[in-house]
């Protein structure tokens, strides 16, 4: 409606509602319209109106596909099927990813020497590489330039240009990983633009794609916030003391396009200027936190607990925030860490979640466990490895213990709530969000680590995918009593296994 400067009025006269219940829909106050009809004359009439080119990309955008793809006889289609299935074709994106970057292992970063052929260097001052190929020349030459450097530098990265050059040809795309793993084995950081629109799926993609990176700490990613045409293609590669790769393209002239690689000191300055103006228009797009991080992980949790908003997560077993403090001080125990004041840490994370249930709703989804499974010691307390380095696992008696624990605070608090899981869901990772807010997000597979972002399409993706795991109707009205009396279940049936 905004893309097409469409008022209440005017849609609900096409499509025979009423105009306030528009306005509830704009407003996300009213559900969805289910009816196929309705749906399918919104579809038409906002395709009427999306003319301009301007139109098509932010359409596109919303709709998640390539802008392309999107013209007059199938867009009515595209937003027909968006209206219907957005929700839950995002919370499927959304556990895909996660299932994805569960999987994920971080490349290692070897000091091994590069092995640079002698077409990967050039010693000429600037020269100019055409098509795919040629990018595919540009980009070898530049990373093998880096990495023969004695003194590392921060590179910088950005390109809207299709990615085709560098995943189209697998041998390439090998070349390419493994000569960015030794950029970074030698101490180079990256600041990375990723070209991302305000679509999900996009921005799920640029993340996992670059995790297994990530995962080294020395990538800094970052996204441009705004709508932008599409139009003009841009490429930027830049090594501010050594060399850069960049090119210009319009629609789709990527094939036959001139690509630019200069070693000129004067070019290298003007270029990195350039960059520097665009990423001061940019915003982080997640932080990065492995276990080394550790310090800096548990301030970014902090500084997010501290802001109030409805929150639901779920961990790998139980949170940290329901833990009652004689089990809070056995796992404590058996992780000590002299650098990190842990009675502090749970005393002002506690304080927080008290804070939060005085005014907002908490969701915590947990996991059923086999009782064997617990009792084996195979149930990790979480985030006990980003904390301390090394997994901790609950004894029976304190899961047991722990689950009690939370079944008091739902008899306390009444804006706390707990859905029980009816079927297994993986459990290697942690989702904590806070709905508008942002979100944390926890890799509990090894390699251990955890993103934190507040992006607004993402805070909402993940915000839609913990809803969908309890369902709308438990989310909106929750039957306390009903979820005490299978948490009590749960605990005798635990018990049993003693």
């Amino acid at each position: 409606m905004n893309i097409t400067n469409t008022t209440n009025s005017a849609l609900s006269l096409y499509i025979n509602l009423d105009s306030s219940h528009i306005s509830r829909l704009r407003r996300g106050k009213r559900s969805a319209v289910k009816d196929e009809n309705s749906l399918r004359l919104m579809a038409e009439f906002f395709t009427r109106r999306c003319i301009d080119d301007y139109q098509r990309k932010a359409l596109a955008d919303m709709l998640g596909i390539d802008f392309h793809s999107l013209d007059t006889t199938n867009s009515s289609q595209f937003i027909m099927r968006w209206l219907m299935d957005e929700k839950k074709e995002e919370a499927k994106k959304v556990e895909s990813f996660l299932d994805q970057i569960s999987n994920i292992s971080a490349r290692p970063l070897t000091s091994e020497p590069a092995n640079i052929l002698p077409t990967d260097a050039s010693t000429a001052d600037t020269e100019i590489y055409f098509g795919l190929e040629g990018k595919r020349l540009a980009v070898k030459c530049f990373l093998s330039e880096v990495i023969a450097q004695e003194q590392p530098q921060t590179l910088l990265l950005y390109s809207d240009e299709p990615t085709d050059w560098m995943t189209a040809d697998r041998e390439f795309a090998a070349k390419w990983a493994a000569l960015m793993v030794q950029v970074l084995s030698k101490g180079n950081r990256i600041k990375i633009i990723h070209t991302v629109s305000r679509d999900l799926d996009e921005m799920l993609h640029a993340i996992s794609q670059w995790m297994p990176l990530y995962m080294s700490g020395l990538i800094e990613p970052y996204y441009y916030p705004k709508k932008r045409d599409g139009i003009f293609k841009r490429t930027l590669f830049i090594a501010p003391n050594t060399a850069a790769v960049t090119s210009s393209t319009t629609g789709n002239m990527i094939n036959n396009a001139a690509n630019f690689y200069t070693k000129n000191k004067e070019a290298i300055w003007a270029l990195t200027e350039e960059f520097n103006q665009y990423i001061s228009l940019c915003s982080p797009l997640i932080k990065i936190f492995t276990p080394h991080e550790k310090t800096s992980y548990i301030n970014t949790l902090l500084e997010f607990e501290k802001e109030k908003g409805n929150c639901i997560i779920i961990t790998e077993s139980l949170s940290l925030l329901t833990m009652p403090a004689a089990v809070a001080s056995n796992f404590i125990h058996r992780i000590m860490d002299n650098d990190l004041n842990y009675d502090e840490l749970v005393e002002n994370r506690r304080e927080r979640f008290q804070q939060q249930l005085q005014d907002n709703s908490f969701f915590e989804i947990i996991r059923i466990f086999d009782g064997e499974k617990i009792k084996n010691g195979e149930v990790n307390i979480s985030s006990s490895d980003m904390l301390s380095g090394e997994k901790a696992y609950y004894t029976l008696e304190e899961y047991i213990a722990h689950l009690e624990s939370i079944q008091g605070l739902m008899n306390i608090y009444s804006n706390y709530n707990v859905y029980l899981t009816k079927e297994p869901i993986e459990s290697r990772y942690m989702v904590y969000v806070k709905e508008n807010l942002g979100a944390v997000i926890a890799k509990t597979s090894e390699p251990s680590v955890a993103l934190a972002f507040n992006e607004s399409n993402l805070t909402a993706g993940f915000w839609d995918y913990l809803r969908s795991l309890i369902g709308e109707k438990a989310y909106r009205y929750p039957d306390k009593k009903e979820s005490i009396d299978k948490l009590c279940e749960y605990i005798s049936s635990l018990k049993q296994c003693k």
